[in-house]
């Protein structure tokens, strides 16, 4: 029979303390120069399981079954509790019945059932109750590995198992120099709602779960140590991608340094009255953008900052007078695109669809990018000695960002009272920006036929987006909350302050969206 080992950490008192967040320990004491079985090993619990002929062929196809289970990272229920039905922290499949449990429960079944083993649903290692503890066997990671090998495919099919096996020079070398690092640090985590709070939480998880931002806070991008600012937006953000990235916790993650700097930064924020997350979004876009070297004149120079290259793009406004059809051109940055729900008119605003009349996302943009007349006390033409004349003004995307976000106008704001518009605006999955670009509206003008569905631009990379994040404001204008839904990869997730759950793409499309985030199809 295989020796059993168990690879001795510091012991755990509870179930809790598969929760904490681990630290970074190197082994510093020798290894015996003998054998294996020398080392620091062992668990009698599972080998006087696997010692028992009957017992022991059931035992391993039972892990058999669970670790293919664990390591099938489709398999969403393999992280559901069947108790408390908590969907993102750690579970353990029992390996001696079908049940799944969150840390906390698995001990109560363990100690309940007498169900001693259970199997770690992100790796498909075991974890024995008694001892506190992950255990190695060799028996079960032959095993392990032979499921891990034929959910991998052909390739890795036809490398032999013994390639994987490890010599005890490497054994020694793995433990003098190994270290704890978090199981699952993805992110997916909630925020504390520190007293309405919940628009600057959605704000945050839209960049929590934007590759690029993402991928620069992890990389060091910003270094709290050498910045040199006070009241610095970038070093608290810094803190976030930390605390969400750095360790295994999965409870709620209350922002107080970035949310003091907050008001530091920006008087108007200050206090726990409700704030626009859009305006929310602007203002720490603009702070991630000071702190992180950007350009003070971003139409002059273009600015390398994470934040324009993320989501910095042009507006092209040409105004044509009906007089002398002299062009105007000017061009401007954007860093989000704001859409009307309603249809402008001179006189009213016309009520927006009724809910048999959806509108959709593609018919606030064709409207924002219409042409669209000018009134006679708006326009002064140049070419025609500064008379004022009759003109029109169209709107198009110059240049299209990596990440875009849209801001559906919810909200109007009139001289004695705001109101919301709450009718749905259906939005798709997949977005192509392609007749809204200042390249496609300018072929449609000259009459060619190159802009049509079968246009050599339609469907062309750099105009093809995936819906990312969404974010949802519910109730009044004044009394309302907002929650969000952002893609991870793959799957859906909705973020309700620090409460984290699945959700499905129709969950997602079938929520009151207030701002939308699409990512270029090349990075999604």
């Amino acid at each position: 029979m295989s020796p059993t080992t168990v690879l001795k950490r510091p012991q755990a008192s509870s179930a809790s303390a598969l929760l904490a967040s681990p630290k970074t320990v190197k082994n510093s004491k020798p290894l015996a120069n003998s054998s294996v079985a020398s080392l620091a090993y062992g668990c009698d619990h599972i080998k006087k399981v696997l010692r028992s002929p009957a017992e022991g062929t059931k035992t391993k196809t039972n892990y058999g079954s669970a670790a293919r289970v664990a390591l099938d990272s489709s398999r969403t229920h393999a992280q559901t509790c069947v108790k408390c039905k908590f969907l993102i922290t750690r579970t353990f499949l029992c390996m001696q019945c079908p049940g799944i449990y969150c840390p906390k429960d698995a001990e109560s079944h363990s100690k309940e059932n007498k169900h001693y083993f259970g199997i770690d649903s992100r790796s498909g290692h075991v974890y024995c109750f008694l001892c506190q503890d992950f255990i190695y066997d060799r028996a079960l990671e032959e095993v392990r590995m032979e499921k891990e090998v034929a959910m991998e495919g052909s390739a890795r099919k036809r490398r032999r198992l013994d390639d994987t096996k490890l010599s005890l020079k490497d054994l020694e070398y793995i433990e003098a120099h190994t270290t704890l690092a978090p199981c699952r640090a993805t992110g997916l985590r909630g925020f504390i709602n520190m007293g309405s709070t919940c628009f600057m939480s959605v704000v945050l998880q839209s960049l929590i779960h934007n590759p690029l931002v993402r991928n620069f806070y992890l990389a060091d991008g910003h270094k709290p140590k050498e910045c040199l600012r006070t009241d610095c937006m970038s070093c608290a953000m810094e803190e976030v991608f930390s605390e969400f990235f750095g360790t295994d916790r999965t409870d709620g993650f209350g922002p107080t340094n970035l949310l003091t700097t907050s008001w530091k930064c920006e008087q108007t924020l200050a206090g726990y009255q409700q704030q626009d997350a859009h305006e929310y979004l602007q203002f720490l876009l603009n702070q991630l953008h000071v702190t992180n070297g950007g350009n003070s004149d971003t139409k002059t120079e273009s600015c390398k900052c994470i934040i324009h290259r993320a989501f910095y793009g042009k507006l092209q406004s040409d105004v044509t007078c009906e007089g002398c059809q002299n062009v105007t051109t000017a061009v401007d940055p954007v860093m989000d695109l704001s859409l009307d729900l309603r249809k402008k008119d001179k006189r009213k605003l016309d009520a927006p669809k009724s809910e048999g009349e959806m509108q959709t996302l593609q018919e606030c943009l064709e409207r924002f990018t219409n042409t669209e007349k000018l009134g006679m006390n708006e326009y002064n033409c140049g070419n025609c000695s500064g008379h004022q004349e009759m003109a029109t003004k169209q709107l198009t995307v110059k240049r299209l960002p990596p990440v875009l976000c849209i801001q559906l106008k919810r909200f109007e704001h009139g001289s004695t009272k705001s109101s919301k518009i709450d009718t749905k605006i259906r939005f798709p999955m997949q977005l192509d920006m392609t007749p809204y670009t200042t390249r496609a509206k300018r072929k449609a003008k000259d009459g060619s036929t190159d802009c049509g569905p079968k246009s050599s631009l339609k469907g062309h990379g750099p105009y093809l987006y995936d819906l990312l994040n969404v974010v949802v404001h519910t109730g009044q204008i004044n009394s309302g909350h907002y929650i969000s839904f952002s893609r991870e990869n793959g799957q859906w997730f909705r973020f309700d302050d620090s409460m984290v759950t699945l959700a499905t793409e129709k969950d997602v499309l079938s929520a009151k969206a207030y701002l939308l985030f699409y990512i270029v199809r090349s990075l999604s």
